[in-house]
């Protein structure tokens, strides 16, 4: 049997497990990921084929800078 996505949803990625973040919600998790020393980036693409390894990083990942 072929596999079905009948929400259309992609799920792809660190939080694809999870229901849609708010803007909020995302800003706690890099206030947390800041808190702990994380390093983070943003990436994106026009095309979210699962095979489709070459995504942009949305400018450079200046969350930490003060």
């Amino acid at each position: 049997a072929m596999m079905t996505n009948p929400t259309g949803r992609l799920t792809q990625g660190q939080f694809s497990f999870l229901p849609d973040l708010s803007d909020a919600e995302i800003s706690l998790q890099i206030e947390y990921g800041l808190r702990k020393g994380y390093a983070w980036s943003v990436e994106y693409t026009d095309d979210p084929h699962p095979r489709n390894t070459f995504w942009e990083m949305y400018g450079m990942p200046m969350f930490d800078l003060r």
